[in-house]
């Protein structure tokens, strides 16, 4: 079953667009009930590969009422963990520790789907999907990536994902820096 966005924006929210220099977590300026631009939006819109916009959750779960957004992680990204990664990028600061989002982080867990949130303002929460924990552990402290491990899941602070990951957190001048299209 394939989706419709509708009104829903929540990507536009969430997403980081190169091609409009606009970074994550910040409204973008086409996003008005639906996107003005759509037949024309940039590559990495069009590209974009929603989870709830190819069915896979329930039709009340989306992205703009759940206040999440997830896809599937890109495979040089989880290649060492040797299973699917699926990402959430929270909208709303907290909204999948909520139950509904932990029902939803649950599913893919129990279905061997690590998922990864990616917050706002607070770092990173890791769930391992089931049987995999060792290995993504194993995989940390590898790489030295300092990490919490709280009720089976690793915590990686904001501090931490700022350095790991500045393409994330980047706006302004910042974000044109570590963005380069077309050249």
């Amino acid at each position: 079953m394939k989706r419709e966005c509708g009104e829903c924006t929540a990507c536009c929210t969430t997403m980081i667009v190169p091609e409009l220099n606009k970074p994550a977590h910040v409204s973008c300026t086409h996003a008005k009930g639906g996107c003005e631009i759509y037949d024309g939006r940039p590559p990495t819109c069009a590209g974009w590969d929603c989870l709830w916009i190819k069915g896979h959750f329930r039709d009340r779960d989306r992205p703009d009422k759940t206040k999440y957004v997830s896809w599937v992680m890109p495979a040089p990204q989880v290649r060492q963990w040797g299973h699917p990664v699926v990402a959430i990028r929270e909208l709303k600061e907290g909204s999948t520790v909520v139950p509904q989002g932990q029902k939803a982080i649950k599913k893919l867990t129990n279905a061997s789907v690590s998922v990864i949130v990616i917050k706002k303002e607070s770092g990173r929460t890791i769930y391992p999907a089931k049987g995999f924990k060792k290995k993504m552990k194993d995989s940390f402290g590898a790489q030295n990536v300092p990490f919490t491990e709280r009720s089976g899941a690793f915590y990686i602070s904001q501090a931490e994902c700022e350095k790991m990951w500045p393409l994330d957190y980047a706006q302004g001048d910042d974000l044109r820096k570590l963005i380069k299209i077309g050249n």
